[in-house]
């Protein structure tokens, strides 16, 4: 076990659940869903109204079609893909306490409400649960990795196994959300590689992530995992941003 799993274990053992508003830190009742306070969680726009049919993202009433622009003109390497709440203001923040901030302990209440999402689409008959990779040097710097955190908490609640090392991350690429649509494509091609294929053959895998942008990530993974040939690829994310 390395220093970073023995850090999360001993936060699971210490860290009081629901004590504390995990977004603006006043104290609240222990029946509070999510470790929110009633405030906070009405910031938070969860995506339970129209949604694309491929990737997940909101959907406006008056957008008559089933899935997003972006998957009308995208080809993308995964099955469908779901997301949990609108990456607006309050979620950036959010995301932000726990990738920069250290305050991992976030993670389990962001898998709480994954959870939730994934038992409303009822999916079920997962063989392995894929984090998306950070490179290695990244995540020594940064002490963890997000993606990773989340479906340690996800894959406990479904009862699910996670591949932690199979899908690795071979090139240190530029950060993505200083890119154009174009520069993401290129920024993560060849980033990517599965160790064995075979693992992965005939199976089938969640793909997570915390936030799903353009889906150049997951699909610069998804590409690799294909090689395997499993039965279906999902991708689970936080949030994502809202479409049309």
């Amino acid at each position: 076990m390395n220093l970073g799993a023995y850090i999360d274990t001993f936060l699971d053992l210490i860290y009081p659940r629901n004590i504390y508003c995990i977004l603006c830190n006043e104290s609240i009742k222990k029946t509070e869903k999510y470790s929110l306070c009633s405030s906070c969680i009405q910031k938070i726009k969860f995506i339970e109204g129209r949604a694309c049919e491929k990737c997940g993202k909101p959907l406006e009433d008056f957008y008559f079609l089933q899935e997003c622009p972006d998957c009308i003109k995208t080809k993308h390497f995964f099955t469908k893909g779901f997301s949990c709440v609108e990456y607006n203001e309050h979620m950036k923040e959010l995301v932000y306490k726990l990738k920069y901030k250290n305050q991992r302990y976030i993670a389990y209440h962001m898998a709480e409400i994954m959870v939730d999402k994934l038992k409303k689409q009822k999916l079920s008959n997962i063989d392995y649960i894929v984090p998306v990779p950070l490179y290695k040097k990244k995540e020594k710097n940064r002490g963890f990795n997000q993606a990773d955190l989340l479906s340690k908490y996800i894959g406990k609640a479904m009862d699910w196994k996670v591949s932690r090392k199979n899908l690795i991350k071979i090139k240190d690429t530029k950060a993505q959300n200083q890119l154009t649509r174009n520069e993401r494509k290129n920024n993560l091609k060849d980033a990517f590689s599965v160790r064995l294929l075979e693992q992965f053959t005939d199976k089938n895998i969640l793909l997570v992530d915390d936030v799903y942008t353009t889906g150049s990530t997951v699909d610069a993974c998804c590409r690799e995992i294909v090689k395997a040939r499993p039965k279906k690829i999902y991708v689970i994310s936080f949030a994502t941003g809202k479409n049309i």
